[in-house]
């Protein structure tokens, strides 16, 4: 039985990026530290603060433990945003205990199937930064401001501020999305060693449209086509694309995008319709030989079956920093038992990115993990030890814990206005 090493804090720090990424820290009495990312949401650091009583004195050895405390005395309010706040716990814990043990968290969590994991990059609609509140509404980061503040002055450069856009059905000042923006991003992540890409497919049009009824008309079909069509006609047969629908259309008209799209031999077709309508998702995918993946907005295991079993889900996409490390895991070992692959969703910052490779080194039905980050200019900065990526993938190091140090001066640099930094 291993000595018991006792939590003897919890602080919290947020990056402003495209997302809040929010940073946990546990300390030990041993002199040791673990940190982990919780995945954004409203209120996120708020209830981290409240769980830090539950926290603090509890054994850093058995995370388990840990994670099923405070499930319990989280129930009233769980699955949702209080995960996301236990899963950044749990990471945080993972590392501190492996730094402790000398072991990596794959190791951990049942042993790496693999060195290395394969990224897909999110490139969206093009090449610009995206960035919005943990209410999903668009902002401008305060570091962003300050930059514009400084050219306004005639110190620095503009070229940081005047790239930032959104996407989806908001129109407000967005240049619409045209083919070459599309080819372009494509071409760009194939030269930085990527393999697989995705790209948005529920853009703005010039067509009138009715946002509310989920509906698509074939000239907004043809438009969305004309722009992925670009994007595979640049990259060749060879390099897999995947396109997202963020959930945004009906049964019907969500079948006809897929079938106009089939020949472009997609690897997926993502959220293609609400996440709650699964038995509906199955008539999506028995109406086309194109996978259907998702499940980021899923959290029991009792959803992922029914996406197995009722919504014929081929790829499932588990959310690593909304369920937890363990428990997507154990998502991994259910859809194995089912012949079904995971491509796991991610779109935190490097420490969450880290913990996801983690996870999916130990899972052997994990096709490849998101990378979301490539429009912030400051991610590859974050860890004192240089470049995360490389290839388009995640080497999983033989180094203790999560592998990584966070550069602290970086991070407090784009450290989020109103929230402590490890205070």
């Amino acid at each position: 039985m291993s000595i018991p090493m006792k939590i003897t804090r919890l602080s919290t720090a947020v990056i402003e990026a495209n997302y809040d990424w929010v940073l946990v820290r546990l300390d030990a009495g041993n002199g040791l530290f673990g940190l982990g990312e919780a995945y954004m949401g409203p209120g996120v650091t708020a209830i981290l603060r409240e769980l830090a009583s539950l926290v603090v004195g509890m054994d850093a050895t058995r995370p388990d433990v840990l994670v099923r405390r405070l499930r319990a005395h989280t129930i009233f309010a769980s699955p949702g945003v209080v995960w996301h706040a236990i899963t950044g716990i749990e990471t945080a814990c993972l590392d501190l205990l492996g730094k402790h043990l000398g072991l990596p968290v794959a190791d951990l969590l049942g042993g790496a199937c693999r060195s290395r994991v394969p990224l897909y990059v999110d490139c969206h609609a093009g090449d610009a930064l995206e960035s919005l509140s943990p209410l999903l509404l668009p902002r401008q980061p305060s570091w962003m401001r300050k930059i514009a503040g400084e050219a306004a002055a005639g110190v620095g450069s503009l070229s940081e501020t005047t790239s930032l856009k959104h996407h989806g059905w908001d129109k407000t000042g967005d240049a619409l999305p045209n083919v070459e923006d599309y080819r372009r991003r494509a071409i760009e992540m194939v030269e930085r060693g990527f393999r697989t890409l995705k790209f948005d497919a529920d853009i703005p049009t010039p067509y009138p449209s009715d946002e509310y009824n989920r509906s698509l008309s074939r000239a907004e079909i043809d438009y969305v086509v004309e722009r992925l069509a670009a994007v595979r006609a640049a990259i060749g047969p060879h390099i897999a694309l995947a396109v997202d629908f963020h959930w945004n259309y009906n049964v019907a008209d969500a079948c006809r995008l897929i079938q106009a799209l089939e020949p472009l031999d997609l690897l997926w077709v993502e959220d293609p319709i609400p996440p709650d309508a699964i038995s509906a998702l199955g008539q999506v995918q028995q109406s086309t030989s194109t996978p259907i993946a998702t499940g980021e907005n899923h959290f029991l295991m009792a959803d992922f079956l029914a996406l197995i079993r009722d919504g014929k889900v081929r790829i499932l996409c588990p959310d690593a920093q909304k369920i937890g490390l363990s428990h997507t895991r154990d998502v991994g070992r259910l859809a194995d038992f089912h012949a079904t692959a995971l491509a796991l969703h991610n779109i935190c910052g490097p420490v969450g990115l880290m913990a996801a490779a983690h996870t999916a080194a130990a899972i052997p039905n994990c096709l490849v993990l998101e990378w979301h980050g490539a429009s912030v200019p400051f991610y590859e900065d974050l860890l004192a030890e240089g470049p995360l990526i490389e290839s388009g993938g995640i080497a999983i190091r033989a180094r203790p814990g999560l592998g990584i140090t966070l550069n602290e001066s970086v991070a407090e640099k784009y450290s989020k206005p109103g929230e402590p930094f490890f205070d």
